[in-house]
């Protein structure tokens, strides 16, 4: 028998707590290649002018508890132009660089105590070597080399010399920022410094929104293991288990094919949980006849998934949960068709409220004239977010909506979601006791190409034959 997707278990004496991991991986490990991060920078250095500079933080280190950190992710923007994944560092960008290093990292220096701690750190000649840097210095270095006053000469020297314009990203290091600003002002009190302070991120945010080939590369290999991640889920659904069972089948899948970690804390609510839109406890035992809606993404080279699937705990929706999930199901797939380079970004939401609407009013959740009903929003009593974001490197990622107050037409490379929902919580005013602790949401990630669009989270389970089939599939 071959080792490929054979499975391994072990249940703990209560019975309680199961663990299912991969015997080999499904997917081969894959690695953006450095030329990804170089063209990055390529296409920011174009669009900075002539006499700027760009100076980007790396993500300052987050205490979990006392003297333990949060297990460390690099800043997106900083990560987008570098590659870079360790703390404590400072890209700078010079455009028009008289020596010719456009490119230079400021970086932890070796320190043999602390290495002994947290691994081998790169350090100034593994910036160069490993990560393209055109010169990399220690970073207790970095103010220092921004300005020095010759008090001889009465002028300024260093990388802030002659520039009219800092492009600044500070990672939300405020306190960082504040150091830069107290190197500049001197500079501008003697006009002998940069003018002007821009947020670097507006540039690097519309960069990010068109992916290049890498990216949608590893985006697919997000989508895809989060996929197969949710059948492992709806195998392990069954009354009685508990919501971090499912959440457990889950992430563990995605941690075991390559995830260093899931895009955001996964969410698998049941029964009167299921219409809570971010619900993280994860604690509550599934009980006949529940619907589950386990919303979980995986993080694949620093890209985001995002997936929602709802299914029966008992292996087969009740006739009211069956009606709900059709809607939901049907405005998903009727926002999907609308997607094609040039349609605007709230046609989705608007293709999906039409069905959601019709829909409710057909089942007597909603009443009175259609148009009017659509005009009002009234579908908004029963759904509370949107049903499309822009993802990336952020789960929510960046990018603009609106441009020139119109809705953002779509374009080629595109990476957005369509995540039309239902939630009916226990004694919802005027709605029947029937529809009560019902919460549906069906969520996948789509990539705008020139003719339309590819799902690249389809492969796990949404229609209802396809859904209660896996489930029940777990319980044999």
């Amino acid at each position: 028998m071959s080792q490929r997707g054979r499975k391994v278990s072990c249940a703990a004496a209560s019975g309680l707590l199961v663990w299912t991991f991969a015997a080999a991986l499904d997917f081969p490990v894959w690695t953006p290649p450095a030329s990804m991060y170089r063209a990055h920078r390529e296409k920011f250095l174009a669009k900075l002018p002539a006499n700027s500079i760009a100076i980007l933080r790396s993500a300052p280190e987050r205490t979990f508890s006392n003297d333990t950190e949060y297990p460390y992710r690099q800043d997106s923007d900083f990560h987008y132009l570098t590659g870079f994944d360790e703390p404590d560092s400072v890209a700078v960008l010079r455009p028009n660089a008289s020596d010719g290093r456009r490119y230079l990292l400021y970086v932890r220096a070796h320190d043999a105590r602390r290495e002994a701690y947290d691994g081998a750190r790169p350090g100034p000649e593994g910036a160069v070597a490993e990560y393209g840097a055109d010169a990399a210095y220690p970073i207790s270095d970095f103010l220092s080399s921004l300005s020095r006053y010759d008090a001889i000469t009465r002028s300024f020297t260093g990388n802030l010399a002659g520039v009219e314009t800092v492009y600044l990203s500070d990672a939300g290091d405020a306190a960082w920022a504040e150091k830069v600003r107290a190197v500049v002002d001197p500079m501008r009190a003697r006009d002998a410094g940069p003018s002007t302070t821009v947020d670097a991120r507006e540039l690097i945010h519309e960069m990010r929104l068109i992916k290049d080939a890498d990216e949608i590369t590893a985006l697919k290999r997000a989508s895809e293991i989060s996929a197969r991640g949710h059948s492992q889920a709806m195998k392990t659904a069954a009354p009685g288990r508990w919501e971090f069972e499912v959440q457990e089948a889950l992430d563990g899948y995605c941690l075991a094919n390559g995830a260093p970690r899931m895009a955001y804390p996964s969410i698998s609510g049941s029964g009167p949980n299921s219409v809570f839109l971010h619900w993280y406890k994860n604690n509550r035992q599934l009980q006949a006849g529940d619907v589950v809606l386990n919303d979980s993404g995986a993080e694949y080279a620093y890209y985001a998934s995002d997936v929602t699937r709802t299914y029966p705990a008992s292996g087969r929706f009740t006739e009211p949960q069956k009606a709900i999930y059709e809607i939901v199901l049907a405005a998903q797939k009727e926002a999907i068709a609308a997607i094609a380079p040039g349609v605007p970004h709230d046609e989705i939401e608007k293709r999906s409220a039409r069905v959601q609407t019709e829909g409710l009013r057909r089942l007597g959740l909603l009443s009175g004239d259609l148009e009017k009903l659509i005009t009002d929003r009234a579908y908004q009593k029963f759904t509370v977010h949107g049903v499309s974001h822009w993802v990336g490197l952020d789960v929510h990622d960046v990018g603009k909506y609106r441009i020139g107050g119109e809705s953002r037409k779509l374009e080629p490379g595109m990476v957005l979601t369509v995540e039309p929902g239902i939630y009916i919580p226990a004694r919802m005013a005027g709605v029947d006791q029937k529809w009560w602790n019902i919460g549906v949401r069906i969520e996948d990630v789509l990539l705008v190409t020139p003719s339309g669009s590819e799902c690249l989270s389809c492969g796990a389970p949404r229609e209802i034959a396809d859904v209660e089939k896996a489930v029940q599939s777990g319980k044999k």
